[in-house]
């Protein structure tokens, strides 16, 4: 995107992102300021670049979890842009091919205008779409129909890219003799191995430990491996193709210089397979691609969040459209145990409408976003009891207020970097939970216990 930028407007860019030095930073904000660069490109942290005489912020894949920060300051971009363009004069545009389902809902109401890009870009051709029953399927990777749509895709000197949204080699390793998971002293996660570097990795603090082939409890070597990641597609992908393949997930695109080679190799055909995790979902054009297989799109659709439908069409939507996007039609091949989901079978569909209007009757019966407002409050202590002890009481301080209120409920993962978690979600209309925050804000200044830590997350993107 930043090459495209400045083809067309030169000099005229700021670029902000997080690899920037403190004195390159200091550098485009100063330009920014004087006003000597006009347009701002970003990541999420842009949004408060300080731009004079403000016409445009536009949001691309607005519907894109990564605008909210979670660490102090929590914010998130879009209510901030949303903000900015109305104390300035400016206009806000959002796009996405699949926008959040509260958008669509202010787009179809009338809050938001609705504009719609009814062609591909160069007016490429749909791909078609196939879903696979992997119930039927013997392998346990790759399908019959994956498998046979790769050979002709690579005979035809063409490329692929395969998703699975799950990073490392193997979620976890049991022993076969005692049963022991290692987990992670610090988070009660059980501990993912990456073969690359022959560790375990706890996916939420970061620590790692040496894997010596040994059970860790009694010294068995009757290990299996349970769960795969995108290393274990490729070591298992190898077995059939005798093609270059690279594999990127998000670890790997921190790294802007090893991102930008592989996105360069892949453009110049330099590898024949792409394999991924949910990055490769965004934005990514390579006109030679014609394959996309998404090897299990159960994974998110299984979470128990009431966003996991609207995340799972949406991941797959964007997949999809990385398919065909030069003069060549594309094919998508989708795995899943699932194939009479709604969601599954609307992303077969490729219509957003469809999608939407199940959705949105299920949120109004619910009673979930836009028809309501949700706030969690997020309790922690490296005290379990203590912890367990004060989100009761503070649960029942607050119970009698006017909205609904679920909890106290221990976190999907209880610890995390040795802290345990406890949350109590609030639910209601927009104006009682304003009346609420102002009660909470007040409770809040009252609390004093130094053992428990209190983060309120108004608006979560996820219910973890």
């Amino acid at each position: 995107m930043v090459e495209r930028f400045q083809e067309e407007f030169k000099n005229n860019i700021a670029i902000l992102h997080s690899s920037l030095s403190d004195i390159e930073r200091a550098k485009e904000w100063e330009s920014i300021y004087s006003g000597e660069k006009k347009i701002v490109l970003g990541v999420r942290s842009a949004i408060f670049s300080p731009v004079k005489n403000l016409k445009y912020i536009i949001l691309d894949e607005e519907h894109e979890a990564t605008y909210k920060q979670d660490s102090s300051p929590r914010y998130n971009a879009k209510y901030v842009a949303i903000k900015r363009c109305l104390d300035e004069g400016a206009k806000l545009i959002l796009g996405s091919a699949t926008p959040s389902i509260e958008s669509y809902y202010y787009a179809k109401t009338g809050i938001y205008e609705l504009l719609n890009l009814d062609n591909r870009y160069g007016n490429a051709e749909m791909p078609d779409i196939q879903i696979v029953d992997m119930k039927q399927e013997e392998d346990l990777f790759f399908s019959k129909a994956l498998l046979e749509e790769i050979k002709n895709t690579l005979l035809k000197n063409e490329q692929v890219i395969l998703l699975l949204n799950r990073k490392g080699y193997s979620t976890y390793i049991q022993c076969k003799d005692c049963g022991y998971v290692e987990e992670c002293d610090n988070c009660s996660i059980k501990m993912s191995y990456y073969k690359s570097t022959n560790k375990y990795k706890c996916n939420y603090c970061g620590k790692q430990i040496h894997y010596t082939g040994k059970c860790s409890k009694c010294g068995s070597t009757n290990l299996i491996h349970s769960g795969k990641g995108i290393e274990r597609i490729e070591e298992e992908l190898k077995k059939y193709f005798d093609v270059p393949m690279i594999k990127v997930d998000s670890e790997l695109s921190r790294n802007k210089d090893y991102f930008s080679k592989i996105y360069k190799d892949f453009s110049d055909k330099k590898y024949s397979i792409l394999i991924g995790t949910q990055i490769i979902a965004k934005g990514l054009h390579f006109p030679n691609v014609t394959l996309v297989g998404v090897i299990n799109s159960d994974i998110i659709l299984n979470f128990p969040d009431f966003r996991s439908g609207e995340k799972t069409f949406q991941l797959l939507t964007q997949v999809s459209g990385r398919a065909g996007r030069g003069d060549k039609k594309g094919k998508v091949i989708i795995q899943t145990y699932e194939s009479e989901n709604n969601v599954i079978k609307d992303s077969k569909e490729e219509n957003y409408d469809l999608f939407y209007e199940k959705e949105i009757n299920s949120r109004k019966v619910f009673s979930y976003p836009p028809f309501s407002k949700i706030l969690n409050i997020g309790l922690s202590s490296e005290d379990e009891e203590r912890l367990l002890e004060v989100s009761k009481n503070f649960y029942d301080e607050i119970k009698s207020q006017d909205v609904e209120i679920y909890g106290p409920m221990p976190s999907m993962v209880y610890k995390v970097q040795k802290r345990f978690r406890m949350n109590i979600f609030v639910k209601g209309s927009k104006k009682k939970i304003d009346n609420f925050k102002k009660f909470l804000k007040k409770k809040l200044n009252e609390f004093s216990d130094t053992k428990v830590r209190i983060v309120v997350d108004i608006d979560p993107v996820n219910l973890m």
